[in-house]
């Protein structure tokens, strides 16, 4: 682990397109304490527990080590890029079974076997995404 390393980590958090969950739409003005390793994206702690529910790995910004390959990955990835590709094709926020904050834990875990189990909104990133 370097300081660096998780300095990188926490100033990523912080841009825009990373303070919202890019599943559910909700907003965290400093940034989300959690990141899917899997998809490289910030996400809510209902959008943790859904995705941690079929074993995608979660790492907590605070309390883990990070590498610097993990921030090169960070960087690449983030919530824009989750919106750009696996959820391209999704519903707006709180239709069509998109949870949106305030929603039942069940309606989260849904959601997310949708778009990164079965793919169902998956759409290929414009190459100026």
């Amino acid at each position: 682990m370097s300081d660096r390393a998780e300095l990188a980590v926490k100033k990523l958090a912080r841009l825009p397109g990373n303070t919202v969950c890019a599943n559910c739409g909700t907003t965290k003005k400093l940034g989300f304490s959690t990141i899917c390793i899997k998809y490289y994206t910030f996400v809510c702690n209902m959008c943790k527990t859904s995705h941690q529910a079929i074993s995608h790995r979660c790492k907590s910004l605070t309390m883990s080590s990070w590498t610097d390959a993990e921030v090169v990955a960070l960087k690449r990835g983030g919530n824009d890029v989750a919106r750009n590709t696996w959820l391209a094709n999704a519903p707006p926020i709180g239709t069509g079974g998109r949870p949106r904050e305030g929603d039942h834990v069940d309606v989260f875990k849904r959601f997310i076997v949708d778009v990164y189990e079965r793919k169902r909104y998956y759409g290929e990133a414009s190459a100026n995404a």
